[in-house]
């Protein structure tokens, strides 16, 4: 059956990687509501002043703020500016009291996100307070008090609920990069999580580790017993190889580790050499010897991409096969101790 591939709304597509871009769209949206008004209502002169301040500091600000978040991410000092800032529109823009408290939700969406739950909690705070005193300021609002009551605590409970978001998607998120059976990360996990790291513009070490005759394994034994020889290699791998350096269950009986290159090659042989004594202990609890087949590559230049290195590292792992399994193959174009 042929498969029929989802087509998603360009906005879930532009958000669902990054939330904290609606922030960035709601503040330009905000912006040019604020140039709209500011032309419909400039001949009131009293509210001349605000308005254009408003408009002048969105237009510098804006760009700037941008800029700092997409390539810098989200500095705390930027989400506590933004709030501030907001606490001032809300007395400018006072006669037009819903605007600002909506893209006040937008920056306590940003602190749900980019900052800890207790300053995102007190970034909510702050701007309720912050518009509980712009509508009391004189000349204070008709029925404040009811304004108040109705919007302040807003703020706090959206930042709750967020926050409570935000978990259950890191929960999910969390499920679906972990290999259920052996706890590593799995491989979407595992290129995701290198793209991020600095080691991506870096050379590196790939090493994929095969399990010797595991269809053997799974036919004689079972697949319980199949399930356990993965489970117990996975867990000496995560003994292995420390933070930074990351494993993964790669697919089927194959486990991957990426390393930087500043681990030597003798250091790497002697960890190959520690699994090996791993697995001889470990054949001892199986009716059958445990052992693994590996291929070892590294990186030819800096940033060179990861799936080119992981192809040479295959290509050793099938000659390590072809020689008779248990062992491990460096790719030729690495230097070995």
């Amino acid at each position: 059956m042929k498969e029929t591939k989802v087509q998603q709304s360009w906005w879930i597509r532009r958000y669902e990687r990054d939330p904290r871009k609606f922030g960035d769209d709601a503040r330009w949206l905000f912006l040019g509501l604020v140039i709209a008004m500011t032309a419909v209502y400039w001949p009131h002169h009293a509210m001349r002043a605000n308005m254009l301040s408003s408009a002048v500091l969105w237009a510098v600000y804006l760009p700037i703020r941008t800029y700092i978040r997409i390539h810098y991410r989200t500095p705390s000092s930027l989400v506590w500016t933004d709030a501030l800032s907001m606490v001032v529109n809300m007395y400018w823009w006072k006669w037009l009291p819903v605007s600002a408290p909506l893209l006040s939700v937008a920056v306590v969406w940003e602190a749900a996100w980019s900052l800890p739950v207790a300053q995102a909690f007190w970034v909510s705070i702050l701007l309720g307070v912050g518009y509980a005193g712009a509508v009391l300021w004189p000349p204070a609002l008709p029925h404040a008090w009811d304004s108040i009551v109705f919007v302040a605590p807003f703020y706090t409970l959206f930042a709750v609920l967020l926050y409570l978001l935000r978990r259950q998607l890191g929960y999910f998120e969390t499920l679906a990069g972990t290999d259920y059976l052996t706890g590593l990360p799995n491989r979407r996990q595992l290129l995701e999580s290198y793209q991020k790291s600095p080691q991506a513009a870096l050379r590196s070490w790939v090493v994929i580790f095969d399990m010797d005759n595991f269809k053997q394994i799974n036919d004689r034994f079972g697949h319980i017993v199949g399930d356990m020889v993965l489970r117990d290699f996975g867990r000496i791998l995560r003994q292995l190889f420390r933070t930074g350096e990351l494993t993964a269950r790669y697919g089927g009986e194959e486990f991957l580790v990426v390393l930087p290159l500043s681990v030597s090659s003798a250091a790497l042989k002697e960890r190959l050499a520690r699994i090996n004594f791993h697995l001889q202990d470990l054949s001892l609890h199986y009716p059958t010897p445990v052992t693994v087949s590996a291929g070892v590559a590294q990186s030819w230049h800096d940033g060179e991409p990861l799936m080119a290195l992981i192809a040479r590292a295959d290509e050793a792992l099938y000659q390590a096969k072809a020689r008779g399994k248990n062992q491990a193959v460096w790719s030729a174009s690495t230097s070995t101790p």
